[in-house]
């Protein structure tokens, strides 16, 4: 009887010794089978050859430092670095390098030809020749601005620190501010996952500003009160993908929206509605780069990106 225990327990310690190194073998890293909850993005870098209404043809490389933004006025780019601005002809000749102070967050030109330029927590307005003419008085430590905008009376600064939307007058003089919540107790202001945090204003002097933990593209009268959005999440080319998307935009001449995505880099245009409309440039224009270009869109609807990581203006033009 008992050498048939004995039996019986020598063959279940095999069984179970037999069952751990399967498992350990099974579960070494290069064993291990595919993740089943893994999210597979790839089959949305893939965009149809139809829906490319642009085309790359042209590459200017940029030598003066970390660029910061961009911008197009009357014929010229206008482009930060950490340390410098600079005017540039569309073929890249260099018309104005001006020094200016440190780490410059975003640029806009006034119809009179006036630059301004938004720093951390201040702005800084100079003469078409770099020359400073007005600076206004710094916001707090926690502010962060992020982006620019100028209608016919009024600037309007993107103020990540403090996720919410500055307004100046022409004299640089504080105004107002607004937070996106409209008096709504359903909204909840701007949503700022990270810092990236974008405005315009259209040729209708019309405000729209990025919410980007929304994915929504949002319209506001000058007073703060929301008129109208736009924009869904979603990794499909209709969506905008990821945690905060999009990160910049733009306005075409006749109002359409051009739009950049970090992460899944992309270039798309939609119609003043919201609708898709058609790309720009897919991800595999953007092939090592997860970080959003900032746009640039000239006189005849040309298309100019900041490419950050590559250290480059791209130009794209209509097929």
């Amino acid at each position: 009887m008992n050498k048939k225990i004995q039996i019986t327990l020598i063959v279940a310690i095999a069984i179970v010794a037999g069952i751990v190194l399967f498992d350990s073998l099974s579960t070494r890293i290069d064993k291990r089978p595919d993740n089943p909850y893994e999210y597979n993005i790839d089959e949305f870098k893939v965009v149809d050859e139809n829906l490319i209404s642009y085309r790359e043809a042209r590459q200017i490389a940029i030598e003066t430092g970390q660029p910061k933004a961009l911008t197009w006025f009357q014929g010229n780019l206008y482009l930060l670095t950490e340390s410098h601005l600079q005017i540039l002809t569309p073929e890249g000749k260099e018309i104005l390098k001006k020094t200016i102070d440190q780490n410059p967050q975003a640029i806009v030109i006034h119809n009179d030809a006036t630059i301004l330029i938004a720093y951390e927590r201040h702005l800084t307005a100079y003469n078409p020749d770099g020359k400073e003419i007005l600076r206004s008085e710094s916001l707090s430590d926690e502010s962060l601005f992020s982006s620019l905008a100028i209608s016919e009376s009024m600037i309007y600064v993107a103020n990540a620190g403090k996720k919410e939307v500055v307004v100046f007058d022409e004299n640089l003089g504080y105004v107002r501010s607004f937070k996106g919540e409209s008096g709504v107790s359903a909204l909840h202001g701007f949503i700022l996952p990270s810092l990236h945090f974008h405005m315009a204003v259209n040729s209708n002097d019309e405000i729209w500003v990025v919410n980007p933990g929304m994915h929504r593209i949002q319209n506001y009268a000058a007073s703060g009160r929301l008129r109208g959005d736009w924009g869904k999440p979603g990794f499909t080319l209709e969506g905008f993908s990821g945690c905060c998307n999009p990160t910049y935009f733009a306005f075409m001449s006749d109002g359409r929206f051009i739009t950049t995505e970090k992460g899944m880099v992309r270039v798309k245009i939609y119609k003043e509605s919201g609708e898709l409309e058609s790309v720009v440039a897919a991800p595999d224009k953007f092939p090592n780069s997860e970080t959003a270009p900032a746009i640039a869109v000239d006189d005849n609807d040309n298309v100019w990106l900041l490419d950050f990581d590559m250290k480059m203006l791209r130009f794209f033009k209509p097929v």
